[in-house]
């Protein structure tokens, strides 16, 4: 059988030429590429070569049009709680709580349950029936966990880690046995087992898009669902004058009835923010300026046009108070007794008044010694006691 490699049979090879060695007149032979050897040890040796060769090491082999790893792998899944467990194993999903592939729960404890799952699949199940469970009571190794969060609005690539923090980023330490904090907006974890630390896993935990991921123009109203933001969705102060561009705002981006008194702070809203006729008698409901909405003085005579104020504008049932307290004068549509009184606010207390039917009551004084004119009567008090009565005697 004919040899499939080419070889130099035993004196083949030429003679190795002389080469002068630094003019030391020394003429040496140059070594030989390599040794003769018969043309059966150079077979033996390549074939040797040839069986050798081991492909096994390889991780990854393709079977069919998928990938898988070219040998079998342990996956590990923690749960808080499991039912129907039987033998390591439970049927249904929702048998298992918590089902997660990290050791230790957001506050930091270690989870009660841990799966164990082999397969050649480069993907972890996420279906804890495919595990075989066991307890974490008694399980050395497990030794410690770290969390912290940041809340920082840079990309993920910018944060480094609790370990080595990007620049202006500060991670906060949770202690262990407490949840996340609201104001978390990345969250980082990292676990210890057997004394070697795992990497750090960094997750987004809260919800932010800033300005620099924005790209001018990206949001526009046919980007933006319908109701889709809510009073819910903004934060406290975070409209403000700067964010609204000038005449954004008109009339018909505001819903009925979508401004009323709570949502306009006291003194905002001054003469220079109305328009000239903006405020006409169909804009203001019927009763809404009382005299408790317009403040001491807003009303003078340059703020009330000529005939503006005429009988057709003036109630059977106004009341017009000139004064304060008790010390006022009053004209009254609406008492069902008097129409004119003065001294007091209550109509019957005050020591000048005049009813209905235009009869005049005056009192030097609300009780004691007093002279009183009622009508045709004059009586005069002594303390509590009528001394003294003019007039009809009946």
């Amino acid at each position: 059988m004919a040899s499939k490699y080419k070889t130099l049979g035993p004196g083949s090879m030429k003679p190795s030429k002389l080469i002068d060695r630094g003019g030391s007149n020394i003429m040496r032979p140059m070594p030989s590429v390599m040794p003769d050897l018969p043309s059966k040890e150079i077979e033996k040796r390549l074939f040797k070569l040839e069986k050798n060769t081991d492909t096994s090491n390889q991780l990854i082999e393709k079977v069919g049009d998928q990938y898988q790893y070219a040998k079998e792998f342990v996956y590990l899944a923690y749960a808080s709680a499991l039912s129907n467990l039987s033998n390591g194993s439970i049927t249904n999903q929702s048998d298992a709580t918590d089902f997660q592939f990290s050791p230790f729960s957001d506050s930091g404890t270690l989870m009660p349950y841990r799966g164990f799952f082999t397969n050649k699949s480069i993907y972890q199940s996420g279906d804890p029936t495919d595990y075989t469970w066991q307890s974490t009571s008694g399980m050395v190794g497990y030794t410690a966990s770290e969390r912290y969060f940041t809340s920082s609005t840079k990309r993920l690539e910018e944060l480094g880690n609790p370990t080595k923090p990007g620049t202006g980023v500060t991670w906060t330490a949770i202690n262990s046995g407490a949840g996340i904090p609201g104001a978390a907006i990345w969250f980082a974890e990292r676990f210890k087992i057997n004394s070697v630390w795992a990497n750090w896993s960094i997750t987004a935990v809260g919800p932010w898009v800033g300005s620099d991921f924005l790209v001018d123009g990206a949001i526009i109203e046919a980007k933006i669902a319908t109701n889709a933001i809510t009073t819910a969705k903004i934060l406290n102060d975070a409209i403000d004058n700067d964010k609204i561009a000038a005449n954004a705002v008109n009339t018909n981006q505001i819903a009925a009835d979508a401004i009323v008194a709570n949502k306009i702070l006291a003194g905002e809203i001054g003469a220079n923010h109305i328009a000239a006729n903006a405020i006409t008698a169909g804009k203001i409901n019927t009763d809404a300026v009382t005299a408790g909405t317009i403040a001491a003085g807003a009303v003078t005579a340059v703020k009330i046009d000529t005939d503006a104020v005429t009988a057709n504008k003036i109630s059977s049932s106004t009341k017009i108070t000139a004064g304060t307290g008790n010390n006022v004068g009053v004209l009254d549509g609406a008492d069902s007794t008097y129409r004119i009184y003065a001294g007091h606010a209550t109509p019957a207390s005050a020591p000048f008044r005049v009813k209905q039917d235009g009869t005049v009551i005056i009192e030097s004084a609300s009780s004691g010694s007093r002279l009183v004119l009622e009508d045709d009567t004059i009586k005069v008090y002594n303390n509590s006691t009528l001394r003294v009565k003019l007039g009809n005697l009946a």
